[in-house]
């Protein structure tokens, strides 16, 4: 009787809350229209009742959004079976993690969308105070305000339902903030970068890329490209020319849509490392990836950010085939892996290595499983295992073609990059400038005589092995200076690299089990690293800048964090009683360090070194 009594408080209490936070959603959702339909319209680009395009659209969705909480708070008062369901509902939402975490990230997101829109984008814009209602209302700052606000009731209505999580969801909250103030310094950061340091658009290939935009506009995206740099990143800075832009309006809108695509990288980066790692790990690594690497990236009108985020995405879709064959990480893998190979056609090598080791590890358990009478693996198993890999290469060649048409048709080749077809066989950017870029290589074969048109054959022909050795070494060393010089990542790729040698030592039973657990995956990583490495130092003499070889910065600290996790895992160590686990208190001790590096790269570093590389 007293439990059917608490029950019934509980729900009782739960559906007035619920009650609550719809009426309260409905007149914020009445007086945010008010304010927008009793200020004064823009009297610039009118479009219907003297309202523009951007306010009748804010309008709209201010309505619906009212009309959709004045419906729900009319079933909660009236409907008593219908509130009760919902208060169910809630109140087994209260209790599940994963959807407070979800109001959090759409509480904090919506704020900092709401400082983009206050801002109109950059933060380093000094607008007046005396524009605020302008800004509230022309720009929708109010609409996310709003939204902001709803979400922020949402979670004090779990706070209230769920108070034994109150500590945890408190945690929740505390990383949410610390990301979102992390967010808004990389976006500061970026800025001044993009405004202070970019200011030439004919600084390394960026005026380039405005003109391939600019022909993929102005032909209709029938332009078939220069052969050198892939079309993707160009189409999508080509949206922006949907109205007349002179260059340096374009230069300078281009570079912002960079920044805003880096922060979406960043997004997408720090979820696969929050559900990966252990929280501060996570945190760390966010903060390394953005503030060593993509705030000097971000304010370029160049395509590294996009590519690094894919094929990243790539790296990761590849070891998880490997781990664990299925269908749909080969439909993934094989859609990532075109759009890497349109943003920057630098992803072959690593693809075809992965469908080789996947397709020799698939044949290599057919043959165990014809051989016992009764096999380990199940043969769904065994055939996703020999079929995933190919299978993801036909998705990649399915989504290409086009392009490989296109490519087939001009050339004579589907596979034609004037970088890896003919300049990583030269001695020299001179010689290449020579040589085919001045017989028209960029608008297709190039006018030569065969004898004289580099290839692999004839570089191993016409060179002896200490020469060969001699360029490895020379391009490694031009390479490593670089990286040694630049942001400073390489402390923390050598810091977490020590962290693995010796957490291997000191736990060497369980790094056992772990390389057993893992041996082709961790195969195929050692290979993806050492493979591009060397291709980056004997492509040195064309380019040496750390551009390259930052593609393997995210996929090399994420192999390296995955090995401290596994080899760690369950490691603890009592302090003032309490546990802490060892990769926690290796994070609180880098912590200061990592903050010291932010601050530098904030007030120093993005002003004087350059990003374009």
């Amino acid at each position: 009787m007293d439990s059917r009594q608490g029950s019934s408080t509980g729900s009782t209490r739960t559906a007035r809350l619920l009650k609550l936070f719809l009426l309260l959603s409905t007149v914020e959702g009445l007086a945010v229209f008010a304010w927008l339909v009793m200020d004064s319209p823009l009297a610039q680009g009118a479009w219907i009742l003297g309202f523009s395009r951007l306010r009748v659209l804010i309008l709209g969705l201010t309505v619906a959004l009212t009309a959709a909480f004045a419906w729900l708070s009319r079933k909660a008062l009236l409907d008593q079976t219908w509130v009760g369901r919902a208060a169910a509902a809630w109140s087994s939402l209260a209790v599940n993690g994963r959807a407070f975490k979800l109001l959090t990230f759409a509480f904090y997101l919506s704020v900092l969308a709401g400082v983009a829109v206050l801002v109109n984008g950059s933060i380093r814009t000094n607008w007046e105070p005396g524009i605020l209602s302008r800004l509230f209302s022309n720009r929708g700052y109010l609409l996310f305000l709003w939204l902001s606000l709803i979400a922020l009731q949402a979670l004090l209505v779990h706070f209230v339902l769920s108070p034994e999580a109150v500590g945890k969801k408190l945690g929740v909250l505390l990383v949410g903030a610390v990301l979102l103030i992390l967010s808004l310094t990389y976006w500061y950061g970026a800025e001044a970068q993009l405004l202070v340091y970019n200011v030439n658009r004919y600084s390394t290939d960026q005026s380039a890329y405005m003109q391939y935009a600019l022909d993929l506009r102005e032909s209709g995206y029938r332009y078939p490209g220069d052969f050198n740099r892939m079309p993707l990143y160009p189409w999508l800075q080509s949206l922006l020319l949907q109205r007349e832009l002179t260059d340096p309006e374009f230069f300078l809108y281009g570079k912002y849509l960079n920044l805003l695509l880096s922060m979406i990288a960043l997004f997408g980066v720090a979820a696969i490392f929050f559900v990966a790692f252990r929280p501060l790990h996570a945190l760390n690594l966010t903060a390394i990836v953005a503030f060593y690497v993509l705030v000097y990236k971000a304010g370029w009108f160049q395509s590294e950010v996009v590519f690094y985020f894919l094929s990243f995405l790539l790296f990761l879709l590849m070891l998880r085939l490997l781990h664990k064959p299925s269908w749909a990480g080969s439909v993934a893998a094989g859609v990532v892996a075109a759009l890497a190979h349109l943003t920057k056609a630098s992803i072959l090598p690593g693809f075809v290595l992965f469908i080789a080791v996947a397709v020799i590890r698939g044949g290599v358990q057919w043959f165990r499983s014809r051989r016992r009478p009764a096999p380990r693996q199940p043969p769904e198993r065994i055939r996703q295992s020999i079929l995933a890999a190919p299978l993801a290469g036909l998705i990649f060649l399915a989504a290409i073609f086009p392009y490989l048409r296109t490519s087939r048709l001009i050339t004579g080749r589907y596979f034609y990059n004037v970088n890896s077809t003919f300049y990583i066989w030269y001695d020299s950017w001179e010689e290449a400038m020579a040589g085919t870029r001045a017989h028209g290589d960029r608008v297709g074969w190039p006018d030569m005589p065969p004898e004289e048109i580099p290839s692999m054959t004839k570089y191993f022909r016409e060179h002896t092995a200490e020469q060969i050795v001699s360029r490895l070494a020379n391009g490694g060393a031009k390479v490593m200076k670089r990286v040694a010089d630049s942001y400073g990542y390489l402390d923390y790729v050598q810091v977490y690299a020590a962290g693995v040698f010796l957490a291997c030592i000191l736990r060497w039973r369980q790094a056992r089990q772990l390389v057993r657990d893992n041996a082709l995956p961790l195969v195929f990583a050692i290979a993806y690293v050492s493979m591009y490495v060397l291709l980056y130092f004997w492509y040195a003499p064309i380019a040496y800048g750390d551009r390259l070889i930052l593609a393997l910065f995210l996929p090399l600290m994420y192999a390296l964090s995955l090995a401290l996790h596994g080899v760690l895992q369950g490691a603890t160590l009592r302090v003032s009683g309490r546990s802490i686990h060892w990769l926690d208190l290796a994070n609180i001790l880098v912590l200061p360090w990592l903050i010291t590096g932010v601050y530098r790269a904030i007030t120093h570093g993005v002003h004087v070194m350059t990003g374009g590389g």
